[in-house]
C-alpha cells in the first residue's frame, strides 16, 4: 500500500504543467506506540435457572445487587461501577434419541430458562490485591467474574509520542518519494490530522488476516490494506496507540 502511495505522490510531482516554484508533496504517515494499560473492566455476572422468566431476572437482579454490595465492602469505589446493567436470557433444550430394533425416536428433554443479570466495574491495573479480593468475593456469592477489556486513561504522553512517530514517518517517505522523482525535498507546509489518535487492543476475533471487522470497511489508510503490519500488541494488558498524520511538504526541483 505504501508503495500506491509512493507511486501516486510521483504522478502528482511529474504533472505536466505544474510550476515548480509552486510544487507540493503529501505525504501520509503513520505512527504506533505500544504501552501498558493502566485500567482493566472486570464483569460480573448472576446467572439464575429456572422456566419463569419474571421471577429469574428478580433472583438475577437480587443476587447481582448482593454481589455489587459486597464488592463494595471489599474495597471497590461506587463510582467505579458502570450505571448500565445488561440482562440476557436463553433457553436450553436438549435432545436424545432412543432406538428400538427398528427404528430411532428423539426425544426432546425439558427446556431450561437461563436469566443472567452483568454489570461492569473500572479498576485501577496496579490495584492487584483488589482486582483478585473481588474474583474472590464474586464466587462467595455465586457470581461470575471476567476481565472484558483495557484501557487507557492517561493518554496525553502516549497520544503524543505517537503523533510524532507519525510526523516522522510522513518526512522519511516524503524524502525518499522526493529522491525518486529527482527533487528535492523543502519545508513542511502543513500537518493535517483526520482523527485524534485511537487505542487499540488485540481482539479475540481477529480473523485469519488479524483484521478487526472495523477495519474491513474502513479505507482511508494504507494499513487497512496491510493487516500483516498493524503490529497488534502481542499479549493481554498491553494496548497500541496508532495516530496518521497527512503532510504537505514543498519541493524543488
Amino acid at each position: 500500500m505504501k508503495a500506491l502511495v509512493i507511486l501516486l505522490s510521483i504522478l502528482i510531482l511529474a504533472s505536466p504543467g505544474s510550476s515548480h516554484e509552486g510544487m507540493t508533496l503529501k505525504v501520509p504517515g503513520e505512527g504506533t506506540v505500544i504501552v501498558p494499560a493502566d485500567v482493566l473492566f472486570v464483569s460480573f455476572s448472576f446467572t439464575v435457572e429456572g422456566e419463569n422468566v419474571t421471577q429469574g431476572s428478580l433472583n438475577a437482579s437480587e443476587g447481582l445487587n448482593r454481589t455489587i454490595e459486597a464488592l463494595i465492602d471489599g474495597g471497590v469505589n461506587r463510582d467505579d461501577v458502570s450505571a448500565g446493567r445488561g440482562r440476557s436470557v436463553s433457553k436450553i433444550q436438549s435432545t436424545s434419541r432412543v432406538f428400538n430394533d427398528t427404528s430411532g425416536v428423539c426425544v426432546a428433554h425439558e427446556a431450561v430458562t437461563l436469566v443472567k443479570e452483568e454489570v461492569t466495574i473500572r479498576f485501577d491495573v496496579t490495584d492487584d490485591g483488589l482486582i483478585e479480593r473481588s474474583f474472590e468475593v464474586a464466587a462467595a456469592q455465586g457470581a461470575e467474574a471476567a476481565i472484558s477489556w483495557y484501557g487507557l486513561k492517561e493518554t496525553a504522553g502516549p497520544f503524543a509520542e505517537a503523533r510524532k512517530k507519525a510526523v516522522e514517518d510522513a518526512e522519511q517517505a516524503a524524502r525518499s518519494i522526493a529522491s525518486a522523482a529527482g527533487m528535492r525535498l523543502g519545508e513542511r507546509l502543513q500537518i493535517y490530522e483526520p482523527y485524534r489518535p485511537e487505542v487499540i487492543q488485540r481482539s479475540a476475533a481477529l480473523d485469519i488476516f488479524e483484521m478487526g471487522m472495523a477495519d474491513l470497511f474502513d479505507l482511508s489508510w494504507p494499513w487497512t490494506l496491510d493487516p500483516f503490519e498493524k503490529g497488534y500488541p502481542p499479549e493481554a494488558g498491553m494496548l497500541q496507540v496508532r495516530s496518521g498524520v497527512v503532510v504537505t511538504y514543498r519541493v524543488y526541483p
